[in-house]
Parts: structure tokens; sequence; C-alpha cells
């Protein structure tokens, strides 16, 4: 039997709900959503989204900082739990995304929560997760995106989009290329915000 993988150690830092912060070697289970935090000492402890508000480290094989957060959200039976999510996109629409639960092939290693400790090779891939626009609490699932997302919130940039899209090849219809058609809208919407600022007067200037 092959022996599960060791965690991936990255250097970053911990904010706890009560304001109190930790820096030291993290990794992060996936199916237990547990952050590991190893010691000076060698030991190890483990946090849950109910202790840690948030936490990350740099990825130096993609190249960029990632953050997990702690977000509340209403489950089947109304009831509300905590639960880390990692951001994938930040802007006028902020991305996040978390494991599934799915009986495909990942399926043997939740019986196994240590083989979801978070790799490099996992980290790359789109399909073992769900991804959703966090917006003011709602989560709102890609696997709604164009009735849920793209209409209600992107429409204003539709015509850029839609050249994006052409002149791109983009296929809008996968988990990629509705990631990249939300990081050109986050563009477009920041370049917009910019614009319109340096056309402001400041008080004064009249």
């Amino acid at each position: 039997m092959a022996k599960p993988p060791l965690p991936v150690w990255r250097s970053g830092q911990l904010a706890f709900w009560n304001g109190a912060s930790a820096q030291g070697e993290l990794a992060y289970n996936w199916s237990a959503e547990m952050v590991l935090l190893r010691l000076p000492t060698g030991q190890i402890r483990t946090y849950s989204a109910s202790q840690v508000r948030q936490f990350g480290w740099f990825d130096p094989n993609q190249h960029k900082q990632r953050i997990f957060v702690s977000l509340a959200r209403n489950h089947a039976d109304e009831q509300t739990a905590h639960g880390f999510y990692e951001v994938c996109l930040d802007g006028s629409l902020t991305v996040v995304r978390q494991l599934k639960r799915q009986r495909g092939w990942l399926s043997r290693s939740f019986h196994r929560p240590e083989q979801l400790i978070d790799t490099p090779e996992l980290a790359d891939l789109q399909e073992p997760f769900n991804y959703f626009v966090y917006d003011e609490g709602q989560f709102l699932t890609f696997e709604r995106f164009f009735p849920d997302i793209y209409h209600p919130h992107m429409i204003s940039q539709s015509r850029e989009l839609d050249d994006f899209v052409l002149s791109h090849n983009l296929n809008a219809r996968t988990i990629l290329g509705q990631l990249i058609l939300v990081d050109r809208y986050n563009n477009l919407s920041k370049n917009g915000q910019q614009t319109a600022s340096a056309r402001t007067p400041s008080p004064g200037s009249e």
C-alpha cells in the first residue's frame, strides 16, 4: 500500500478570531478542513475554521500569495458553520473555492484524510473543487455561472467580455474559462474605476 503524501510545509502566518496571530510552517488538510502549524520544536498543532480567521503563504509553484479565509455558510439543515475557502480571485468579484465532497476519483482519499494535504499537484487542478463568487455573505456557485453570476453581475462589461472570448478562443463553459472571464471582468472594473477617479477633480481644484 502506498504511503500517504507527506505534508508540504510552507512558511506562513495565521490570524485567529481573537485577534492573535502566529507565524511558522503551515500545511493544509483539504478534507478535514484543518490548518497545521509546525512549531520549531517539531510539535504540530491543528486549527479549525472556528479558531482561525485567515492564513496563507507564498507559493513558489504558482508564483503568488495563497490566502485561505474562514467563511460562514448555511447548510441544508439551516445550521451555520464556518469553513475554510481559498481565495482564487480578488476584486469586484471575489472567487473562492473548496474541495468537493464527491464519489469520484477522490472518494478513496476521503476515507484517508491524510491523503488530501495540500500539494502543488492538487492546487493546480480545477476539477476537484467547487468554485463560488462570494458576494455579501452569499455563495454564488459556478455551476450556475451564467444565470447567477454573469448576467446579474458582469453584464455591464458584456461587449468587452464577448470580444475577449472571441479573440482568445475561450471556452466560457469550463471552470478554467469562467475563472479567466471573471479575472478579465475584475481587471476591466478596476481600470474603469481608476479612469473615473482620474477624471474626478479633487476638492478645491476648480
